[in-house]
């Protein structure tokens, strides 16, 4: 039997890595959904052409990915803002800011404790004559598809009476976001291509173990920053 050319050999491996890159890609897509993918799509497209080029206007796609995780990771960032307002609007309202977070469903500001009870969470509270918030939020991990279970929080201090500083207050804590690690789009995604080992399963992994710069180091020395699907990942978890 004549042996492989180291040529051939090459080649065959580039297409098998092309193939799975692609594959790995697609079948993320399928499971966020095709409306999600779309949106996101049109976010990594923005991302690249408003904020990384104005950023490194000198630097190739990849080379700008590359120094967006770098200056990430040494918190250059601070309060910036990567997406323009019109996008960042699109992806508030849009499903794929529902398949990555969720939000408080009520909020109250409560004169005093005699107006409160303890709920099915059971967790007690301190009794006050003085307002404070409440509010309720889907309890992921005990909830199912027959019942929604609920958690509570309660928050303490100085609340203004009067009725404008209240409202914004309870506008403001609606739109918290609480990270989706548990039954979201996005979570689910990162969950099916772990199989492809490698980068995806070690990300998919350590996401919400360890701190966000750890995960930015992460993709910084293990992923391939030319492949697509690497950043679609980016975006999601550094820029939205």
């Amino acid at each position: 039997m004549k042996k492989l050319k180291p040529t051939i050999i090459f080649i065959v491996s580039f297409l098998f890595l092309s193939c799975s890159k692609n594959k790995a890609t697609s079948e993320f897509e399928q499971v966020l959904g095709k409306t999600n993918s779309i949106t996101l799509s049109v976010l990594v497209e923005n991302f690249e052409n408003d904020f990384l080029l104005k950023q490194y206007p000198d630097l190739s796609v990849t080379e700008s990915y590359k120094e967006f995780l770098i200056d990430y990771g040494k918190r250059k960032f601070k309060n910036k803002q990567f997406l323009s307002s019109k996008d960042s609007l699109a992806f508030i309202n849009s499903d794929l800011e529902k398949e990555m977070y969720y939000h408080p469903d009520s909020v109250w500001i409560l004169p005093n404790s005699t107006y409160d009870k303890v709920e099915e969470d059971s967790l007690l509270f301190i009794y006050t004559d003085k307002p404070y918030l409440k509010l309720r939020k889907k309890d992921l991990v005990s909830s199912s598809e027959e019942k929604i279970v609920y958690k509570y929080e309660r928050h303490y201090g100085i609340i203004d009476n009067s009725e404008t500083h209240q409202d914004s207050l309870i506008n403001f804590v609606k739109n918290i976001r609480y990270t989706n690690y548990y039954d979201g789009r996005y979570r689910q995604a990162l969950y099916h291509v772990e199989k492809y080992g490698g980068f995806f399963e070690r990300f998919s992994e350590r996401k919400g173990i360890i701190s966000k710069l750890k995960m930015s180091e992460l993709v910084l020395n293990e992923a391939d920053l030319s492949n697509a699907l690497v950043r679609k990942i980016i975006v999601l978890e550094f820029v939205l």
